[in-house]
């Protein structure tokens, strides 16, 4: 008599109901990392784009008058741009993982509005745009969210 080696059908479907149990249980868990690695990706480019706005407008390209708006972070759906009174159309661009929230805040971090834009005058000082870019002086900080995630904060001092 010969022994024959292997596993039988039997064991093979254990295993793989065994396997589609751990899947299923890990599944919100990955999910949730990834929503806060978008998030933190998310964070992590709009303060890029509000220190690259800062820097700019300290530069002052177009010789702006103190005051008045010289750089601007914009964004327009999922896209972040910065852009230069008198300078260059968009020296810095990126884009936001489809989902971020984006939103002006006050000092305690409560959301008060969507955030449109945050402009910077020639002394790095956020200031009062105009047009599309109106409002938010007052608030010192943009709540960054994304799905169920709890909010992270940029502070645009």
């Amino acid at each position: 008599m010969r022994h024959q080696g292997g596993v039988s059908l039997i064991e093979l479907m254990v295993t793989v109901a065994v396997m589609a149990v751990l899947a299923a249980a890990g599944t919100p868990f990955a999910r949730g990392w990834m929503d806060s690695n978008r998030q933190m990706q998310a964070r992590n480019l709009v303060w890029e784009g509000v220190s690259q706005a800062r820097a700019l407008a300290l530069r002052n390209p177009g010789a702006v008058a103190a005051g008045d708006v010289a750089a601007w972070l914009e964004r327009r759906g999922d896209a972040l741009q910065v852009k230069v009174t008198g300078g260059p159309q968009a020296p810095w661009n990126g884009t936001l993982p489809t989902g971020t929230t984006t939103q002006l805040a006050d000092d305690s971090g409560n959301a008060v509005g969507d955030l449109a834009c945050v402009a910077f005058d020639n002394r790095g000082s956020q200031v009062a745009g105009s047009g599309d870019c109106g409002g938010g002086a007052d608030h010192h900080r943009i709540a960054i969210g994304f799905g169920d995630q709890e909010a992270l904060h940029v502070d645009l001092l």
